[in-house]
């Protein structure tokens, strides 16, 4: 059962070429991907196989019997510190404040396929 990109829906949704009938069921993580140039062993020669090329990962958000909706389940770090030190000539030193260490939290951002092309493979994971 070879699952693939049936349809760009934009750059965090995919139709994938499978649903309910294959066994694909809502919540499902998967993970797309292309196949890359074939790797051989520096050493023997030896073909190590074919580098799989991620192009992200996303969740089944609606099942029908032959196809299914996927969007994008990545996202960014969701907080990060900003530290404000004032200068030795600041005014707030001047009238007596410390420094200020300001801590803001940022909700996580969404972020999107990386060039998904109708045709790519998908694997459940």
């Amino acid at each position: 059962m070879e699952i693939t990109v049936a349809k760009i829906i934009d750059e965090y949704t995919i139709v994938i070429n499978k649903g309910s009938d294959s066994g694909i069921k809502n919540g499902q993580r998967i993970l797309i991907f292309t196949i890359g140039d074939e790797i051989n062993d520096p050493n023997t020669g030896e073909s190590l196989g074919k580098l799989e090329i991620i192009k992200g990962t996303g969740r089944v958000t609606h099942c029908q019997s032959k196809l299914s909706t996927v969007s994008s389940d990545m996202k960014n770090s969701a907080s990060r510190t900003i530290r404000r030190n004032p200068g030795v000539h600041s005014l707030r030193e001047i009238f007596g404040y410390s420094q200020e260490e300001v801590e803001e939290t940022l909700p996580a951002k969404k972020i999107p396929f990386e060039t998904a092309k109708i045709g790519d493979l998908v694997k459940i994971i």
